[in-house]
């Protein structure tokens, strides 16, 4: 039973113990939220577990508390964790301001460039119309410095000679466009560059938002679980407030029992030592009676047998002598019987003496044991009733202990609850900058969208520009001959004029011309359509005549024309000894196999299937039916094996003969148009660039003006 109460006070030890360091996590747990700003614990739960510690029962059952538990590991890594999330945060607001401030100069510089383009453009403008202007005499100012310049040129070059004011305004010209192209080109580079490092920052952010959110979703994973083990803590907490309250039940049960039981035994005890001593005294008064009469009779034993038995015996004595003897002599054998019996209870005597002596032994030990039994009860007693006051007094410390750690439990639950809130509210506030961040990432990416969208059509705008430049490039070298012209021929001016005006003519007849073309063409798509009318009837014709020729053929196997044979050889000698044509001939001239291999013409088997259709521009059927030779067998055998497709070879050979003579007229059309195109072509981008800003295309594609060079004679 000591050994049940010994374990349930180390188990109740233990619980207080971990309800402890309970207390202590929950600490340490509100010492965080205080350090956010949610309030702080008392010391008194330090000084009560101090205390707890400190205290006489855990003295007397000692635990080993130097293990530490995992959740405030945990606690520790989540307040790490929480740090740096907040130095990201912080971070990513720096980031976000830097952006910000970095998009704003990216926007006023491109504000800047786009208005130094403008300038850079009207510039350009009033440079070309100044120099379209030129050969007219037209000196008009404009509003900006190179215009001045070059009017101050041109008033200089009427007045002067007009070579060193060309030159002059040449190089000006050229300063200006490599300025233009030196600074177009650095800061393309500068906003490459500056765009490249707001990509990689952009980036940078979106990986540092992803492991935040990551890490958010770890922290909720984490404060779900710890929610969890809350509800497991308070779950075991009532289940041991519930086994603490079972345990003392038991242990007042316990105790009432004990003291039913120490009481009834001392009772009983009692009972019979009182029974005992009862018996002893009634043995002892019996003895005494018994004594009391023993020693009468020995008093009695010890009178004179004749005063004893006869008490007037003295008187009848003194008065007769002689009749005293005579009595003696008749009283003695009486005597004999009172010695006896006098002897019997002297035995007696010292046999209830010795009983008595026996009696007393006993009665000293039982009182002795009694007395033992007593002491050993008394101490028995006092050593409970310590016992019972240890335990009351540890009862009423476990249970002060109790209530103390109740509201330990409820100070943490609360400061739980402060801690959940603040966890929610700092959630709320971390989902509030996610979006806020993520709504600023949007409007960032559709910053950036739009700056590579205007990158884009300022790289467009540039290549525009280039190709300005180039233009511009080519026409002052066509400006170069044309002063250089103008310098040689000053005095045929009127001429350039006249022969404008006779260009702009041109053109107008070019024009018709062009019209005139598509009319032409129109009538070369009708011409073709009847070209393929006139080749289907070509082909039933055809048709008709190689029936007619197979029933030449039959008749004149072994015939072969001169024409053919001449044909032959000078298509073969005008293709450089063709092959194909050398197989023609073996073919049709029916050469054996030593002549093949004297000629070096391997057998190949449907060599000389479409040769016959670019040699003489005959159908097969014809050529096996005129040609005879040695071997009939075994021309009559190839021209069997080309009866099926020697008319579709004709026709194939008929039609790669039209496209090769089309296509030699094509190029030479082409050549001899490219030259008109390329002067017409220059006239007419002068006359276009005055008309558009960036206007880089030319009027009509290469494809075209092959299909107009074709179709012009």
């Amino acid at each position: 039973m000591w050994s049940s109460i010994e374990n349930l006070k180390e188990n109740l030890n233990k619980i207080a113990l971990d309800v402890h360091d309970d207390d202590e996590d929950e600490e340490d747990l509100h010492s965080y939220g205080s350090s956010n700003g949610f309030g702080d614990v008392s010391d008194s739960n330090r000084r009560n577990s101090n205390g707890f510690r400190s205290s006489r029962s855990v003295s007397r059952y000692p635990i080993s508390n130097g293990i530490e538990s995992p959740a405030h590991h945990e606690i520790e890594r989540y307040k790490a964790e929480i740090k740096k999330l907040q130095e990201s945060e912080a971070d990513i607001k720096a980031l976000s301001v830097n952006y910000a401030a970095l998009l704003r100069e990216k926007e006023d510089q491109i504000s800047r460039l786009n208005q130094e383009n403008g300038s850079l453009k009207q510039n350009l403008k009033e440079a070309r119309t100044d120099v379209n202007n030129a050969p007219k005499g037209n000196s008009v100012q404009s509003p900006t410095r190179l215009q001045k310049s070059l009017s101050n040129l041109k008033t200089r070059s009427h007045m002067s000679n007009g070579k060193g004011k060309d030159i002059d305004s040449q190089i000006n010209e050229k300063d200006l466009a490599d300025m233009l192209e030196d600074r177009t080109k650095s800061l393309a580079a500068v906003q490459a560059k500056e765009l490249a490092k707001e990509r990689e920052k952009l980036r940078d952010l979106q990986l540092s938002l992803q492991e935040e959110r990551k890490r958010s979703e770890s922290f909720k994973e984490e404060l779900e679980s710890l929610r969890l083990d809350k509800n497991k803590t308070s779950l075991e907490t009532s289940k041991v407030r519930t086994e603490l309250d079972a345990k003392l039940l038991e242990i007042k049960q316990l105790q009432m029992k004990l003291n039913g039981h120490e009481s009834h035994d001392v009772g009983t005890a009692r009972e019979r030592l009182k029974e005992a001593n009862k018996a002893l005294e009634k043995e002892n008064n019996e003895l005494k009676l018994k004594r009391s009469g023993l020693e009468a009779a020995l008093e009695e034993s010890r009178r004179p047998t004749s005063s004893r038995v006869f008490p007037d015996a003295t008187e009848s004595l003194n008065r007769h002598p002689i009749n005293l003897e005579k009595e003696k002599q008749e009283s003695f054998p009486r005597k004999e019987e009172l010695e006896k019996s006098l002897k019997r209870l002297e035995t007696d005597l010292k046999e209830t003496k010795r009983e008595r002596d026996k009696a007393r032994q006993e009665l000293n030990r039982l009182k002795q044991h009694l007395l033992e039994k007593e002491t050993e009860e008394s101490e028995k007693m006092d050593e409970d009733s310590q016992l019972i006051e240890e335990l009351r007094q540890t009862n009423e410390y476990q249970r002060s202990q109790i209530s103390q750690l109740e509201r330990t439990l409820k100070q943490a639950m609360a400061n739980q609850e402060d801690n959940r809130l603040s966890n929610d509210n700092q959630n709320r506030k971390l989902k509030e900058t996610i979006d806020d961040l993520n709504l600023k990432l949007t409007n960032c990416l559709r910053t950036i969208e739009s700056k590579n969208v205007e990158l884009l059509n300022l790289q467009t705008a540039l290549g525009q520009y280039y190709a300005e430049i180039e233009a511009k490039e080519h026409f002052e070298r066509e400006l170069m001959v044309a002063k250089d012209e103008m310098m040689k021929l000053n005095a045929r001016l009127k001429d350039a004029d006249e022969r404008l005006e006779s260009s702009n003519k041109e053109k107008e007849d070019l024009t018709a011309k062009l019209v005139q073309a598509e009319k032409v063409a129109a009538e070369w798509k009708n011409r073709v359509s009847k070209v393929e009318e006139d080749n289907a009837k070509v082909r039933r014709v055809l048709e008709q005549s190689m029936t007619r020729l197979n029933r030449m053929s039959v008749e004149s196997d072994n015939l072969v024309d001169r024409r053919i044979v001449i044909k032959l050889l000078v298509t073969y000698f005008q293709k450089n000894h063709s092959k194909e044509v050398l197989d023609l001939m073996v073919r049709m001239l029916g050469f054996s196999e030593e002549d093949k291999e004297r000629i070096g013409v391997a057998q190949q088997g449907g060599g000389g299937k479409g040769v016959v259709r670019g040699v003489l521009g005959l159908p097969g059927r014809f050529v096996g039916g005129i040609l005879g030779g040695k071997s009939a067998g075994s021309h009559a055998n190839v021209a069997a094996s080309d009866n099926q497709s020697f008319a579709d070879l004709w026709v194939d050979f008929l039609l790669k003969d039209a496209e090769e003579r089309e296509r030699r007229e094509a190029e030479e059309a082409a050549a001899a148009t490219k030259a008109k195109q390329d002067s017409e072509k220059t006239r007419q981008d002068a006359s276009l660039s005055s008309e558009s800003e960036f206007s880089t295309v030319p009027l009509r594609s290469p494809e075209s003006n092959q299909r107009l060079s074709r179709l012009l004679p």
